[in-house]
């Protein structure tokens, strides 16, 4: 007998409806002649024959208890009939509808979508889609003609869950929608949705099939003989169809294309590379487009979902704050010159703006604000954003590295905080922050135009007695970095910090157990000061303060190996200032040593207000300034213990400094806090301790000055400088 003959044979049984229904009952389990007959509604002589002819062609088998079963061949061929039995049930479906592009492999497993149901109306079919999204918890994989818009309101809920999607579209289809035909809700969702990275894309030249699925359902539909799809099709929540329609899936997925999105406008063919699948959300690169409606979500879609995020190209943030909550390491992509290539930046405020000493998230670039995480930023460039750039408000540790932050000039930036008018900065932290603070390597500079007239009347750049309307808006309080109560250890390490007005590298108010190094960092400032709060100084360098806005402890303090330029009048080179908020401790027993600090035409280098133990040693000022090393502690009869003790200071290089001579500017200012002598009279020298200081140890050069006017100083004066 020939093959065909026997397959005639085989169809000619099994068209049988009675001897496909024995079949499909012995798939389930063995069963005896009587068992089928019973449950079947067949005599026990149908039941008998249609076993016997079954087993003829060999599709059962009988053991020696007279049970029936199926053979190998036909489990093997009750297989294969279900593609007829599913592709007969939904002829006219098939008979409209195409499959001639499938791969054979699941042309043959068709059968596997039996106890799928079909959908006629093409808006229950859209319906079922929404119920797929609203119930989906881990992912939704589509392979669809067009994205569906008309679902966007659940697939953005959806990725608010944390779902993760994977979309494959025809390249025909990778702009979008005709943005006029929607609301704007509705685009800006969409925008949402193509932009996220936690939706991963892909591309076909054609779409084979239409596919939606969840974890746990699945909606499927076929083109339409002409190519085109009119959402009629299937759904299901059995194993075996959602195994078929997750394989083939999977295998449109390997065999597309990455997606390179640059607009809703506009599209670049990617170049045809092998992307691995992703076990985890552990990496996930997010490309700038330039638009602040696609940018910001999709860069927070990524801090929110993944432990390390690459963002390659330009971003604006529009008006809003990337809010870190999580631990997670967020990087530019590339370098060139030594410049990070990433951009970041922001838009669309308008000034003035109030800050009223709160935490408001349209006045930071990144803000970290997480319990126990631990963010590292590094290698981006921001620009043009306004109040603080990134600001550390929660967390466990942050390390902020190798970063470029710029601004052509902080005017029109700073967030008014009555009564020191505008501030501006580029690092800053508030909070514990336990597990530490690295800030290395990075660049700021708040003045990359050079013209002065862009900053101030140029004839006020040297006015000694010219102070800038701070609160009007006149001028700004630039900071560079910032940090405020933290409880762990604050490293602050080859930073180069330019043009920042008020104080290039600011600390105070940090707990006990706080351990602050600031080391190696270059600061070079030549813009006017700003002359913020009560004090005549113009701007510092590096300022480490205890309590300023409220009460603190001391804190541990190494201040080591920077260099400072400050160019403009009024300047502080490092300024280390006790207690200013009642009840804080006074700084003590820190370490001063080997900084370089020129002043053009400033006021003191290194100066300290109510400080004890401090060893002031081998650093080197010159320039020009009323003092080199000034001890300056506050005389208020109102607070008690505000001197400034057992301070040590030796060795300190001041030859090229040319003490200025007292002038008007000097005389008598601020109760002799500064530039004036108790006992009457304006004096400068090389170093200067006031009548609040006690106990302290100085070593100088011959060649240089000592006023001192406090109780028990002890001053030793040695051969000059070689």
């Amino acid at each position: 007998m020939s093959g065909l003959e026997r397959l005639c044979d085989l169809l000619f049984e099994v068209s049988n409806e009675d001897r496909l229904r024995i079949l499909l009952r012995l798939e389930e389990r063995d069963m005896r002649v009587t068992d089928i007959s019973r449950e079947l509604g067949l005599s026990i002589q149908e039941s008998s024959r249609h076993v016997s002819r079954l087993s003829e062609v060999g599709l059962t088998r009988k053991d020696v208890e007279g049970f029936y079963s199926l053979s190998p061949y036909g489990v093997l061929i009750l297989e294969n009939l279900r593609e007829l039995e599913f592709s007969s049930e939904y002829s006219e479906y098939f008979s409209k509808h195409t499959i001639e592009r499938l791969p054979k492999e699941f042309v043959k497993r068709i059968g596997c979508l039996v106890d799928s149901t079909y959908i006629h109306n093409m808006m229950d079919f859209l319906k079922r889609i929404e119920k797929i999204t609203k119930n989906a918890e881990e992912k939704i994989w589509l392979h669809v003609d067009q994205y569906p818009v008309n679902s966007i309101v659940f697939i953005n809920e959806a990725l608010d869950r944390g779902v993760e999607f994977k979309c494959i579209e025809p390249v025909e289809g990778i702009t979008g929608p005709n943005p006029s035909i929607y609301e704007p809700k509705e685009m800006e969702g969409f925008k949402r949705a193509r932009s996220t990275p936690l939706v991963e894309h892909r591309i076909k030249e054609k779409v084979d099939a239409f596919l939606f699925l969840s974890e746990n359902e699945c909606a499927l539909a076929f083109p339409t003989l002409d190519g085109e799809f009119d959402y009629r099709g299937f759904t299901a929540e059995d194993e075996r169809s959602l195994k078929w329609c997750v394989d083939l899936f999977q295998h449109y997925w390997e065999t597309a294309e990455p997606r390179v999105y640059i607009s809703p406008t506009e599209y670049v063919q990617p170049r045809r590379i092998s992307i691995p699948e992703a076990e985890t959300r552990g990496r996930i690169i997010v490309e700038g487009r330039d638009d602040s409606s696609i940018d910001y979500q999709a860069v927070q879609d990524a801090v929110d979902n993944y432990d390390e995020v690459i963002l390659r190209g330009t971003f604006n943030l529009g008006t809003s704050t990337v809010v870190i909550s999580r631990s997670v390491v967020i990087r530019g992509e590339g370098r060139e010159d030594n410049v990070p290539l990433t951009k970041v930046y922001k838009s669309g405020w308008a000034f003035p703006f109030y800050h009223l000493r709160t935490i408001d998230q349209r006045y930071h670039v990144f803000l970290v604000d997480g319990e126990g995480a631990d963010v590292t930023i590094e290698n981006i460039h921001f620009t043009n954003f306004n109040y603080t750039c990134l600001d550390g408000h929660q967390g466990n540790s942050m390390t902020i590295r190798n970063n470029r932050i710029t601004l052509e000039t902080g005017l029109g930036r700073g967030s008014s905080i009555p009564p020191w008018g505008d501030i501006i900065k580029g690092i800053g932290q508030y909070s514990d922050f336990p597990g530490g603070v690295l800030i290395e390597g990075n660049y700021l500079d708040f003045a990359l135009l050079r013209r002065r007239e862009e900053y101030v009347h140029p004839r006020r750049d040297r006015d000694p007695d010219w102070r800038p309307d701070l609160v009007n808006h006149e001028y700004y309080v630039g900071i560079g970095i910032s940090i405020t109560h933290a409880s762990g250890k604050v490293i602050i390490v080859n930073n180069v910090v330019r043009n920042v007005n008020g104080g290039a590298i600011a600390t105070n108010g940090n707990r006990d157990s706080a351990e602050v190094k600031i080391k190696n960092n270059k600061i070079v400032c030549k813009i006017v000061g700003s002359y913020w709060s009560d004090k005549r100084w113009a701007g510092f360098g590096i300022s480490v303060m205890s309590g300023w806005m409220s009460p603190s402890p001391r804190y541990d303090v190494e201040i080591t190996d920077n260099t400072i330029k400050c160019d403009k009048l009024h300047y502080c080179g490092i300024g280390l200032v006790g207690p200013v908020a009642e009840g804080s401790e006074k700084l003590s027993h820190g370490i001063v040593k080997n900084n370089l600090i020129h002043l053009q035409d400033g006021s003191v280098g290194i100066l300290l207000e109510s400080c004890d133990g401090f060893d002031i040693t081998d650093n080197t000022i010159s320039g020009k300034a009323y003092y080199g090393i000034g001890v300056f502690p506050e005389i208020d009869i109102q607070r008690c213990n505000l001197g400034a003790n057992e301070n040590v200071i030796n060795n300190n290089y001041m030859r090229d400094l040319k003490i200025k001579d007292p002038d008007e500017y000097s005389k008598g200012l601020f109760d002799e806090k500064m530039y004036a002598g108790s006992k009457g009279g304006s004096t400068t020298a090389n170093i200067w301790l006031n009548n609040n200081t006690k106990g302290n140890v100085v070593k100088v050069s011959s060649d240089e000055t000592v006023i001192d006017e406090g109780e028990d100083n002890t001053i030793t004066y040695e051969e000059k400088h070689a």
